[in-house]
């Protein structure tokens, strides 16, 4: 099937992200283009669908009336779609992933390379951010799926674990640390520590599982605050703090001795990975073909294969 009329899916994004510019990025066309877009669709309905007034876009009435018809035949016409893909056994279409840092940068780019030689006709655009941005995104339906790592809370969202995760404590590979199985807690407190940003999941679980144990985040003689799970491993490995972070992330640093690892005697950080979604958002059959993929009991031979 050709893909539907073109305006539509402008008009729709424009709306969205009530920005030209942040609905061109999305759809990865100029942001004159979009203009052009708009303008064809304003002549061809002879009516204007937005106002735009101090940089802030907003629907005008007719632009409210459109949206609504506009969003029933995506949706139809992504059903269409669906149905005669279960017809012919052919998975394709788009998926818009958002996932949080720590399994954006470590845990998905795997899956996603597994599902996408499976499925070939599919395109599947991976969007990282931390975890209050991709809920915001979901809300919006401007991503088909999030995964995650911090707990969502929303009656309008689906969360589902689909597998399991430890954060644990990094130091550097020459840190009297690296050789311990454990320390005490009192240690971690007298040491330097690099912290993630506000909003990130890995913050959360940490700070939260530290105040069980009484531990306020600032006991912490927090040195730096970092926006990634990256940033964080470089500064630990140059003798800038200790961090916690998600064992996931440490495999290659693991095995080429770039870094140490330690956990904290009597005190676990398990935690799970969230697949979350928008249950008033239609599933495509490509989309639903990756969520039961996150779902199988292939997912972690699929992680640890070389």
């Amino acid at each position: 099937m050709k893909e539907l009329d073109p305006h539509l899916a402008v008009f729709k994004a424009v709306a969205d992200k009530r920005s030209f510019s942040q609905a061109a990025k999305s759809l990865h066309i100029s942001q004159p283009a979009i203009s052009l877009q708009i303008q064809s669709l304003e002549e061809n309905l002879g009516a204007r669908v937005f106002d735009r007034n101090n940089k802030r876009v907003v629907l005008t009435q007719a632009g409210k009336t459109f949206y609504k018809y506009v969003t029933q035949i995506i949706e139809l016409y992504d059903q269409a779609q669906k149905e005669i893909a279960e017809l012919t056994g052919l998975v394709k279409g788009k998926i818009k992933i958002g996932a949080s840092l720590t399994i954006g940068e470590y845990v998905i780019p795997r899956i996603a390379g597994h599902f996408c030689k499976d499925h070939p006709e599919v395109n599947l655009t991976i969007n990282i951010a931390n975890t209050e941005e991709i809920t915001k995104h979901l809300l919006t339906n401007t991503l088909d799926i999030g995964v995650v790592e911090g707990p969502i809370k929303h009656s309008d969202l689906v969360l589902e674990k689909f597998m399991d995760d430890e954060l644990v404590v990094i130091v550097p590979v020459d840190h009297p640390w690296a050789k311990k199985d454990t320390i005490e807690m009192d240690s971690l407190l007298s040491q330097p520590f690099v912290l993630r940003e506000s909003g990130s999941g890995t913050r959360q679980i940490m700070e939260n599982r530290l105040k069980q144990f009484g531990v306020s985040p600032d006991d912490l003689q927090i040195t730096m605050e970092l926006g990634s799970t990256q940033a964080i491993k470089e500064a630990v490995e140059v003798g800038l703090g200790v961090s916690i972070i998600s064992k996931w992330a440490l495999k290659k640093d693991l095995k080429f001795n770039y870094l140490g690892m330690t956990r904290i005697d009597n005190c676990t950080f398990d935690r799970g990975f969230y697949l979350v979604y928008n249950k008033h958002h239609f599933l495509t059959q490509a989309t639903e073909t990756f969520i039961k993929l996150l779902k199988s009991d292939s997912l972690t031979d699929i992680l640890i294969e070389r």
